[in-house]
Order: structure tokens, then sequence, then C-alpha cells
């Protein structure tokens, strides 16, 4: 199956504050994040949200997010992606992979077109805890 790094997730208590590490100290540029028409609850303002895009498609790249306890509640999801960050790996059949997590007895949050246009994605954590996103085609 073809796969390949689509963000890297990182929790942020001061979000501005890291975003100017990244921006100031390291020479990144913040980005514009663009959400689909019916996304899930995910915070837009620039001081719990920011992206840093590397240009290769759309929200791709580095995220930043302040911690929500409450993030998983409000999205009905077992996992919650705004606490201790995660990788999000891009697959071009989401289906297969989501059969192949049942099949092992996996348990894992599966949403629609949530927070990137043109995307679903699945949360599922590793057997040492990582969580991982995987996004692919809507």
């Amino acid at each position: 199956m073809r796969w390949s790094i689509h963000h890297v997730n990182l929790e942020a208590r001061d979000v501005r504050a890291a975003a100017r590490f990244y921006s100031a100290v390291l020479g990144l540029e913040e980005g514009a994040w663009r959400f689909p028409p019916a996304r899930g609850y995910l915070p837009a303002e620039p001081d719990r949200l920011a992206l840093f895009p590397d240009g290769r498609g759309v929200n791709t790249g580095l995220h930043l997010i302040a911690p929500d306890p409450d993030f998983a509640r409000r999205n009905n999801l077992m996992h919650n992606p705004s606490m201790g960050g995660h990788v999000a790996l891009h697959v071009d059949d989401l289906d297969a992979v989501a059969e192949r997590l049942r099949a092992a007895g996996i348990a894992f949050s599966e949403v629609g077109e949530f927070a990137i246009p043109g995307l679903r994605h699945i949360y599922v954590e590793d057997p040492a805890g990582n969580l991982l996103e995987i996004n692919g085609p809507a």
C-alpha cells in the first residue's frame, strides 16, 4: 500500500509562542488553515491552532494545536488528537486500513471529512501507545 507522511501534529500549551519559535527561530512560514465545509469541532482561532505548510497539499506540514481535554467527547471519538501529538499517515485506501484494524480487533476512531478538505480520518494507537492519524481520500 502506498503511504506518505501527511503532517505532524504537536500539542502546544501556548500556540502563539510555539508559532513564533517555528517562524522567527527556524524560519518556517505560517500559513492559513483550510477547513472542509462540514467540519467537526476544530478550533480555528490562531491561539488554538496553527499551520506551517510544506507545500505538498492541503494542510500538509506541521500543525500546532492547543490541548483540549474535551476534544474527543465533542467529536464523538475514542481518541483525542489534540493531546500528546500525533503523526498523520496518508494512504490511498483508508477502507482497507479500517478493515485490517477491525480484523485485528484494534479499537479506532473513524470520522468522515473532518479537519482537512477531501480527506477522511482514522485515529488509532500503535502498540507503543503513540497516537496515529491515518487519512485517505473522502
